[in-house]
């Protein structure tokens, strides 16, 4: 089975909204683009007032940081937190950025392999706590296997680790999320606990390219954060684009249909080839046990036209992830999927 020639790839390995942007984030930044020779000094304040409202629970300003996208956040809390050969704790199967910046620090990576099922393996991880741990990381979904920490998992993290750690919760991904058992990290904030979230714009909102992230938290593990906090290190594009795309209710509640009729489809569709996967809370779905390898998959993919994104960079070798997007952007995933499949004589289990 071959798959027509597309003149645009089907974009199934980096997580992008494939809906594009929000609308309304699209018309402000085009507002704003006459603009873009004057500095920004104020339109911080006026996004974070946005997340104030947006975020609610009692949160305030005082409790929030701006960043150009989330992964600039992650590195500033790092910046504050760490000096030489402290450590973070962090899982194997993770979002690789982790690592990479805490070596950027001259700190050390303390990584956790995951458990068997891809649970994150919590007595381990607390377990790898010395008197130098300053930092957990903690991805929420987690990437790439889309697993989350429920509240009752998230409870038992943050009641045992140490004061002189914070614990940081990636939570890229929460907007898909819809396990009645997802944490409420709020809640945790509110009940001072030592905890720091970050969260992008690039997903649910379609603003990759704008580059707009925050961190929330208690006053105290923010301050050291926005201290060091680069004046001027967004743009107004960014500031107004982002707060235009909180209140684009229109794109959320269609780009989270989006997600929840992709997933279902795709598991119908791995079922039909044959192919195992993880159950996912997040923006993609990652395969296991596959009957090719990973690399060759996407290799071939790129024939078609088609970016699927193979793990082993997260840690996970042998595995597949594959993005969640419109059906039309799937349907010519898994016909690429399926020509392979034939190609090396693993036939889909039903014709």
């Amino acid at each position: 089975m071959s798959t027509p020639h597309q003149s645009e790839p089907a974009r199934l390995g980096s997580n992008e909204n494939l809906l594009g942007p929000s609308p309304k984030a699209l018309e402000a930044v085009q507002d704003w683009v006459q603009r873009m020779h004057i500095y920004p000094v104020t339109e911080d304040a006026a996004l974070t007032e946005k997340l104030v409202a947006h975020i609610g629970q009692g949160i305030t300003a005082d409790q929030i940081v701006l960043g150009n996208g989330s992964g600039d956040v992650l590195g500033v809390i790092m910046q504050a937190y760490l000096e030489r050969d402290d450590e973070v704790v962090m899982a194997t199967a993770t979002f690789p950025l982790y690592k990479r910046v805490v070596a950027d620090f001259r700190a050390k990576a303390i990584e956790i392999p995951v458990r068997p099922d891809y649970q994150i393996d919590i007595e381990a991880m607390l377990a790898a706590i010395t008197p130098r741990t300053k930092l957990l990381f903690l991805c929420n979904p987690n990437n790439p296997t889309g697993i989350i920490l429920n509240k009752a998992e998230m409870q038992d993290i943050l009641d045992r680790t140490p004061k002189h750690v914070t614990v940081v919760v990636d939570e890229a991904y929460v907007d898909f999320a819809d396990d009645p058992e997802y944490p409420n990290m709020m809640e945790f904030v509110n009940a001072s606990y030592p905890v720091i979230m970050t969260r992008t714009f690039s997903k649910l909102y379609g603003l990759a390219s704008l580059k707009a992230g925050f961190g929330f938290g208690s006053a105290e593990r923010i301050a050291p954060v926005k201290a060091i906090r680069q004046v001027y290190e967004s743009g107004l594009m960014m500031y107004h684009g982002a707060a235009a795309a909180l209140s684009d209710e229109a794109h959320v509640v269609d780009t989270v249909e989006m997600a929840k009729a992709g997933r279902a489809y795709m598991y119908e569709q791995f079922d039909r080839l044959g192919l195992e996967y993880i159950p996912t809370q997040a923006l993609f779905v990652t395969l296991k046990n596959l009957p090719i390898p990973a690399e060759t998959i996407v290799a071939e993919a790129l024939e078609d036209n088609v970016i699927l994104r193979d793990t082993t960079v997260f840690g996970l070798p042998g595995h597949l992830r594959v993005s969640i997007g419109r059906i039309e952007d799937l349907e010519r995933g898994f016909a690429s999927l399926e020509r392979i499949l034939r190609k090396h004589g693993h036939y889909p289990t039903t014709e």
